[in-house]
C-alpha cells in the first residue's frame, strides 16, 4: 500500500509539475534561509563546548571597586590566592599578545597570536601536539606553532629545533630566542581564541611573571577548573578576603577590588570586555537571529500549506469517490502525507545543496564564519523537526476539515467550504501580519543604525591616518615635522591608545571626586589633528613641552560642583604630597565631550595625559587634506621609509576602525534586510496564491451579479473590500507586536532613535498596496468575464 501511495505521489506531482515546482522552490528557500540563520545561530552558541567539562571552567574578572567597565585581563595575585583553596581542581595563568614582531633568519615578521603559556593550559584547553610533547612548555625559552605557522613560514622543512626571536615582549626591550620544540594542531574555530605561537613563561619571562603578585597590573588572564558543586560565589568570596588581607591592597592603585567568575561557555557570546582574545560581534543579535530564522520557516510552512491547502480543496472530489469506493480515511491521511513528506523532502534536500553552493558567499557578504557541521545532531534534528510540523498540519488539516463528520456526497460537491474559507482567511491574515512585523523591523533598524552612524562624535574621523609605532629608538617628532611640512599633510598628532582601543583608568581621588576616569597619553598636537574643541585652554604654549590634564566636559562639570574652578582645583591638588617617583601635573584644559568608544555606551569622565614622551607615538594620527589621499600617502610612504627603513609601515583609516565598532549592526543591517526580504516575498506569493483561489470561489456570485448589471468596478470594490478587512485586522495586531520587539532591541543602544508612528504606515502602505494591486488584477480579471462563461464554469 505505501508503495502503491508512493508512485501515485510522484505520478500527481509530476502531473501537476506547475504547482509542484513553485511549491518546491517557495519552500527551499525559505528552508534555506532558515538553515543558513538557525546554523549560525547554533555554531555561535557552541563555542567552547567540545571543551571536556567545560562547564567547570572560568575565567577571573577584577575590576577596581569605582567602576563598572572591566577587562578580561585581571590582576597577577590571583594564582597565589588560587593556589590555595582546594575547590580549585586546576589553574592556569597566561598572558597574549594580539600582534607581536618577531624574527626569523633576520626576516622581520609582524605575526598574530602569540600566547605565553603554563602546562596547565595545554592541559584545560586540550591543546593537540602533531609534534613534540605538551610537558615541553615547562622548560625555558622554548616555543610551540601551530601548523598554519609552520606551513607558511617553513615550507616543506621541519621546524622542530628551529629558533626565532621575539621584540619587546610584554614590556621587555628584549623578548627573548625561542626554540622550536612543538606543533600544535590549528585552534577549532568555535572557539573564544586563536594559539598561532605558544611561548613558554620560563626563561626570559619569568622573572615578569615571578613579580605579579606584588603589583596591581592586568596583563595576564586566569581560567580556573571548578571541582564538581563549587559555587563560583565561593570562590570569589574567597578571593575577596585573600585580597582584602594582602599587601597588594596598600599598593600604589585603586584600594578595593571586586572579583567574579565568568563561565567559559558565556565568553564568546556574552562577554565584551576589553582586551578579549578573540573578537565578536553576535553578542546582541543571537535572540533576534534566532526570531527571525523561525519566523521565515514558519512563513515559509504556511505559505506551503496554503498551496497544499488550495490543491486538497480542488481534489475533494476524488477523495468523495474514492470514500464511495470503500477507502478508508487512514489511506487517503497516508496519501497525503506521502506527497507531502515528498515534496518537503525534496525542498530539504535543495536546500541544504544550495547553501553547500553559497557557503563562500554568505561568509563574505555577511561577514560571518559560517560553515555546516554534518557531525552535529542539530542538522538532522531541524530536518525531522521540518518533517513532522508539515506532516502534522496536512493531516489535521485532511482528517479535521475536509473529512471531518463528512457525507461522501458532500465531499464530492467539493467539502466544507465555510471551514476551508475560514482557514484560508486565518492564513491570509497570519500570513499579511508577518510580513508587516518583518517590513517593519527591517525599517527601524535601519533607522537605528543610520542614527548611530550620524551621530556627532565630538571629534573628526574623515581624512585621518593612523600609523602603528614600533621603533621609538628614533624620534617620532622629527618624522611629524617633516610630514606637516607637505601641503598633502594638515597635522600630526600622537596618542597610546586610538579611539576605541582599550584605555587605561586613573583613580579621581586625587580630584577630589570619587570614581575613575577613562584615560590616554597624548601630544597636544593630537587634539587638534582630531579636531576636538578646547572650552577651557589654558595651556602655556610657549614652554618646549607641553604636560598636564586636560578632561573631557563631563569631567568637568563634576570638578565644578566641588572647587567651583580650576585655580582652585589645581590649588587643591598642589597640597596634596607626591609619591615616590610622581610628578604633579595641573589640569589645563577642558575639551568638548566625544565618544570614545562607540554610541553604544553614554559618554563618561575622560582624561588626556598631554606630554612630550616618544612612547605616546605608539599610534601616529595624521590628518590628510581632503581630496589628497593618493598623493598624501605616497608621500607619508616615502617619509616612513626614510625614517623606519626597516620597518613594515601598518596603518588604516579612522573612519574605517570607529565603522568596525558597529560590525554587529551592519551584519544585523544585512541579514535582516535580506532575510526580510526573502520572508516578504514568500508571504507575498502566498497572500497572492491565496486571493487567487478565494476569488475564484466566487466566480458564479460574480456571474450572477454581472447578470444583474453589475459593474465591473462594483464588482473590483466589493472583492476588495473583503481583502481590505483582512488587511486592517492584521496591521492592527502587526503594529503593537512589532513595538515590542522593537523597543527591546533598542535598549542595547546608549543612543538610540525614535519609534516613529510613520515606520508603521510606510510598512502597512507596502503591504496594502502589493496585496490590493495583486486582489484587484485577479478581481479586475474575473470581473470582465462573460457571465454566461462564470455560470457555465460553475
Amino acid at each position: 500500500m505505501f508503495w502503491y501511495h508512493f508512485k501515485l505521489s510522484i505520478v500527481r506531482l509530476v502531473k501537476n509539475r506547475i504547482f509542484s515546482l513553485i511549491n518546491l522552490l517557495g519552500l527551499s528557500i525559505g528552508i534555506t534561509s532558515f538553515f543558513v540563520l538557525f546554523i549560525h545561530i547554533q555554531n555561535e552558541k557552541t563555542y567552547d563546548r567540545y571543551i571536556k567539562d567545560s562547564n567547570q571552567i572560568y575565567r577571573v574578572i577584577s575590576v577596581p571597586e569605582s567602576i563598572d567597565d572591566s577587562w578580561a585581563r585581571s590582576l597577577g595575585f590571583i594564582k597565589e590566592a588560587v593556589v590555595q583553596m582546594p575547590e580549585v581542581e586546576s589553574l592556569t595563568q597566561f598572558s597574549h599578545a594580539k600582534e607581536q614582531t618577531i624574527r626569523i633568519n633576520q626576516q622581520k615578521i609582524s605575526q598574530k597570536d602569540v600566547f605565553s603559556v603554563d602546562y596547565n593550559f595545554m592541559e584545560l584547553f586540550e591543546v593537540k601536539c602533531l609534534s613534540g610533547n605538551r610537558s615541553d612548555i615547562e622548560k625555558p625559552n622554548v616555543a610551540f606553532i601551530s601548523e598554519l605557522f609552520a606551513h607558511t613560514h617553513f615550507k616543506d622543512q621541519n621546524p622542530i629545533g628551529k629558533f626565532f626571536e621575539v621584540e619587546k615582549l610584554k614590556g621587555e626591550k628584549n623578548g627573548g630566542k625561542y626554540e622550536i620544540v612543538g606543533i600544535i594542531k590549528q585552534t577549532p574555530i568555535k572557539t573564544h581564541f586563536n594559539c598561532e605561537i605558544l611561548l613558554s613563561q620560563k626563561g626570559s619571562l619569568e622573572k615578569r611573571y615571578a613579580s605579579l603578585a606584588s603589583r596591581k597590573i592586568q596583563w595576564v588572564y586566569h581560567y580556573l577548573k571548578l571541582k564538581k558543586g563549587t559555587s563560583p560565589k565561593l570562590i570569589t568570596d574567597k578571593l575577596v578576603t585573600a585580597y582584602n588581607k594582602s599587601s597588594l591592597k596598600q599598593a600604589r592603585g585603586p584600594e578595593d577590588y571586586k572579583f567574579s567568575l565568568e563561565k567559559l561557555t558565556d565568553i564568546h557570546l556574552k562577554s565584551n570586555r576589553k582586551f578579549e582574545l578573540k573578537e565578536s560581534n553576535s553578542k546582541i543579535n543571537i535572540k533576534l537571529f534566532t526570531l527571525i530564522s523561525f519566523v521565515i520557516l514558519i512563513v515559509s510552512l504556511v505559505n506551503f500549506m496554503s498551496l497544499m491547502t488550495i490543491n486538497l480543496f480542488k481534489r475533494s472530489k476524488e477523495f468523495g469517490l474514492k470514500s464511495s469506493l470503500g477507502a478508508h480515511k487512514k489511506h487517503l491521511l497516508l496519501q497525503v502525507m506521502i506527497e507531502v513528506m515528498l515534496l518537503c523532502s525534496l525542498s530539504i534536500a535543495t536546500s541544504l545543496f544550495l547553501i553547500e553552493l553559497i557557503k563562500p558567499t554568505i561568509s563574505q557578504f555577511y561577514d560571518i564564519q559560517f560553515d555546516l557541521f554534518y557531525d552535529e545532531p542539530i542538522i538532522y534534528e531541524l530536518i525531522l523537526l521540518i518533517l513532522f510540523v508539515s506532516g502534522l498540519i496536512a493531516v489535521l488539516f485532511v482528517r479535521f476539515i475536509l473529512l471531518r463528520n463528512t457525507t461522501t456526497s458532500e465531499t464530492i460537491k467539493r467539502g466544507r467550504p465555510l471551514a476551508g474559507k475560514r482557514l484560508l482567511q486565518a492564513l491570509m491574515t497570519f500570513q499579511i501580519l508577518i510580513v508587516i512585523i518583518l517590513l517593519a523591523s527591517t525599517i527601524l533598524v535601519n533607522k537605528q543604525i543610520n542614527y548611530l552612524l550620524e551621530q556627532p562624535l565630538g571629534f573628526t574621523k574623515s581624512n585621518v591616518l593612523v600609523v602603528t609605532q614600533k621603533d621609538f629608538s628614533k624620534d617620532p617628532y622629527v618624522f611629524a615635522r617633516e610630514l606637516v611640512k607637505k601641503t598633502q599633510i594638515q597635522s600630526v598628532g600622537f596618542i597610546r591608545q586610538y579611539f576605541g582601543y582599550p584605555t587605561q583608568t586613573i583613580p579621581l581621588g586625587g580630584f577630589g571626586i570619587n570614581g575613575t576616569a577613562e584615560m590616554s597619553f597624548c601630544n597636544i598636537d593630537f587634539l587638534e589633528t582630531m579636531k576636538i574643541q578646547l572650552l577651557h585652554d589654558k595651556i602655556n604654549r610657549s614652554k618646549d613641552t607641553i604636560t598636564g590634564f586636560i578632561v573631557n566636559n563631563h569631567l568637568y562639570k563634576r570638578l565644578m560642583e566641588k572647587h567651583q574652578s580650576l585655580e582652585n582645583l589645581n590649588a587643591y591638588r598642589s597640597g596634596i604630597p607626591l609619591e615616590e617617583n610622581q610628578n604633579r601635573l595641573d589640569i589645563i584644559g577642558v575639551v568638548e565631550d566625544f565618544n570614545y568608544n562607540s554610541a553604544h555606551q553614554m559618554i563618561g569622565d575622560y582624561v588626556f595625559l598631554v606630554s612630550g614622551s616618544r612612547s605616546i607615538a605608539r599610534f601616529t594620527h595624521i590628518r590628510i587634506t581632503p581630496g589628497n589621499t593618493r598623493e598624501a600617502m605616497a608621500c607619508i610612504q616615502e617619509e616612513w621609509k626614510k625614517h623606519y627603513p626597516n620597518q613594515k609601515m601598518d596603518y588604516f583609516f579612522m573612519d574605517d576602525k570607529i565603522e568596525q565598532q558597529y560590525k554587529a549592526e551592519n551584519i544585523l543591517k544585512r541579514i535582516l534586510s535580506s532575510f526580510s526580504l526573502l520572508g516578504v516575498v514568500i508571504g507575498i506569493i502566498g497572500i497572492s496564491t491565496l486571493s487567487y483561489f478565494i476569488s475564484n470561489q466566487r466566480t458564479k456570485e460574480i456571474g450572477i451579479r454581472k447578470a444583474n448589471g453589475a459593474k465591473s468596478m462594483e464588482i473590483i470594490k466589493m472583492l476588495n473590500g473583503n481583502f481590505l478587512k483582512w488587511l486592517i485586522i492584521s496591521f492592527l495586531i502587526a503594529c503593537p507586536i512589532a513595538w515590542y520587539f522593537m523597543n527591546k532591541w533598542l535598549q542595547n543602544f546608549a543612543y538610540k532613535t525614535a519609534i516613529s508612528w510613520w515606520i508603521f504606515a510606510l510598512a502597512g502602505s507596502i503591504v496594502f498596496f502589493i496585496v490590493l494591486l495583486s486582489v484587484s488584477l485577479q478581481s479586475w480579471s474575473a470581473a470582465r468575464k462573460n457571465p454566461i462563461e462564470s455560470l457555465r464554469y460553475e
